[in-house]
């Protein structure tokens, strides 16, 4: 079963433009998906410079719980550009409100968001862990896409 969900995470990368491989951590695989098909409705574009509607999954691909860094009811995702050959995060400073513990995701599920994405090359990252203390958290980050 996990080799299955390997070869399937390998193929969604191999089907973006990517340049830079995912990051996958205590069995956690973020994909994204661009386009992407709209979740629940106001899957309008942002802006003009952010108009590529993406869909970005969460899946836990080990045989244990996963603990995900948490904001607000949802996990902390957070996106970063590549930007003069590094990594930086987008965006303004994320102020989450209270949540009591990390979020769980048990073995095989999956957790999905829409995401919109400007031009450029693009990658989601998320805190995640074995243990509900989080001591053992690991960065997670997508392959990237590139926007163009």
């Amino acid at each position: 079963m996990k080799r299955r969900w390997i070869l399937i995470a390998a193929a969604l990368v191999a089907c973006t433009d990517s340049t830079s491989p995912a990051i996958v951590s205590h069995g956690v695989v973020i994909t994204v998906a661009v386009p992407g098909r709209c979740l629940v409705g106001g899957c309008d574009p942002v802006s003009q410079d952010f108009s590529h509607l993406g869909l970005v999954t969460i899946r836990n691909t080990a045989t244990t719980t996963a603990y995900l860094r948490q904001c607000g009811p949802g996990p902390a995702l957070s996106e970063q550009q590549f930007v003069n050959g590094q990594w930086v995060n987008v965006g303004p400073a994320i102020s989450c409100t209270y949540a009591p513990g990390p979020l769980t995701l048990a073995p095989g599920d999956s957790l999905q968001s829409n995401w919109m994405f400007g031009a450029g090359e693009w990658r989601m990252v998320l805190g995640v862990a074995t243990q509900a203390s989080m001591s053992d958290e690991a960065l997670d980050a997508s392959a990237s896409i590139t926007i163009k």
